[in-house]
């Protein structure tokens, strides 16, 4: 057996919200969702129903987003758990310079731009569900 894929699905309170965030500060597009009540499939963005689940992407990058109540449902020792924390997630980025300038007049930085001991550029962030968030240089431009 071989992993051949890993993606990231963060339990939130609002899932409409977070697409929103990711889209317009990361620049990551809808990709699909299930919608809260009618429980339907939809690749529509923006949805007029409040989301239960959505995935976003960019480029190679994959991010699901999956409420609290739903994700309960599915895993009730996770109803109680805390949203984000200790969880960071690295996200390797083309034009790092430009990205870390615009993010820079928009969100704080948790740790500010800098090279990192491998030699990569990098800035973290948190994202507004308490999700930490390290952007990096694509190591073919470092």
């Amino acid at each position: 057996m071989s992993v051949i894929q890993a993606t990231a699905k963060l339990m939130v309170e609002d899932v409409n919200r977070s697409v929103a965030f990711y889209g317009d500060l990361l620049g990551f597009g809808f990709a699909r969702g299930l919608t809260e009540t009618s429980r339907q499939p939809t690749t529509d963005w923006p949805t007029a129903e409040r989301l239960a689940f959505a995935e976003v992407r960019r480029g190679q990058a994959r991010l699901c987003f999956q409420s609290r109540a739903s994700l309960a449902a599915e895993l009730p020792r996770l109803a109680e758990a805390k949203i984000g924390g200790t969880v960071v997630m690295t996200l390797a980025c083309d034009d790092f310079d430009a990205l870390a300038e615009r993010l820079g007049d928009t969100v704080p930085f948790i740790k500010a731009p800098h090279r990192a001991w491998h030699g990569c550029r990098e800035c973290s962030i948190e994202d507004i569900n308490g999700y930490v968030l390290t952007l990096c240089e694509s190591p073919s431009n470092s």
